[in-house]
């Protein structure tokens, strides 16, 4: 798809993006992601059993999960897809269908609904990955900040608009672990790219991978790729679980299992 300085790439294969060019510059450093892990904090070492590829008979393999297009096709000037996310040798923990509107200005409109495998554990996270160049390094946003934020922490956080970068988002943990969380965002402007949402999303950025802060013990482990990391999700789980004190509550569980997710991304031009 292309207009006035913009042009969009979609792979009818991976189901996503694989190119967003504005004003001639790429901002993607890679394809455009659905996932629905994080990096274990300290709090969720009782779900990793649940979450991660730890043995053969137990686990969703969230950490090594990958998506299938089953159907992809352009309909009314839509791209209508069905798919399904599952970890590797398991079965879908999710399946969903993509409805996106490309408009004549290049605004994306993504219109996402999914169900979640009635017998699968409460999840850890779920929403898109934009790895985006450096040059998104910093960024607005109108949300819960200025510090990092989660369903069950976030009374400390007021929503507000703010100004950050990616360092700044980093929190030193000495375990390296899942950071960086805002809430009830409504806008994100970096690059040249807006993402908005009349509902509200989470969002994430960071300058290293979910692989690299779930792999790292230490932090001098951890090695940034020099991309700027963007999670857009729907919904993550709190981070109180029961490594001390009790299991982590229902209602800061992202248990649910039917899903309706929108968002549009605009291009964005400074001034």
């Amino acid at each position: 798809a292309s207009g006035e300085n913009f042009q969009y790439k979609f792979s009818k294969n991976t189901g996503n993006f694989t190119s967003i060019v504005i004003g001639g510059v790429e901002q993607l450093a890679k394809g455009v992601e659905i996932s629905a892990f994080r990096a274990p904090t300290d709090n969720d070492r009782h779900m990793r059993d649940f979450w991660c590829n730890m043995n053969i008979w137990q686990g969703e393999n969230l950490d090594c999960a990958f998506t299938k297009v089953y159907e992809c096709n352009i309909y009314n000037n839509k791209i209508l897809l069905k798919g399904s996310l599952a970890g590797i040798s398991r079965k879908p923990v999710l399946r969903y269908d993509i409805e996106i509107r490309i408009t004549a200005e290049g605004t994306v409109e993504i219109g996402f609904n999914g169900k979640i495998r009635e017998d699968a554990a409460w999840m850890p996270r779920l929403g898109m990955e934009f790895t985006m160049t450096d040059q998104a390094n910093a960024f607005t946003y109108y949300g819960r900040g200025p510090w990092e934020n989660y369903c069950d922490m976030n009374h400390c956080a007021s929503i507000g608009a703010y100004e950050s970068n990616v360092d700044s988002e980093y929190v030193n943990y000495v375990f390296p672990q899942e950071h960086g969380n805002h809430m009830n965002v409504k806008r994100l402007t970096l690059g040249k790219l807006e993402f908005q949402s009349e509902d509200g999303f989470e969002c994430n950025v960071s300058k290293y991978t979910i692989k690299e802060l779930d792999q790292a013990r230490h932090t001098d482990e951890l090695h940034p790729d020099g991309n700027v990391h963007v999670r857009i999700d729907y919904k993550v789980s709190g981070l109180g679980t029961a490594s001390c004190g009790p299991d982590l509550p229902e209602k800061y569980r992202f248990s649910e299992k039917e899903i309706n997710y929108r968002f549009k991304i605009k291009k964005y031009t400074m001034g």
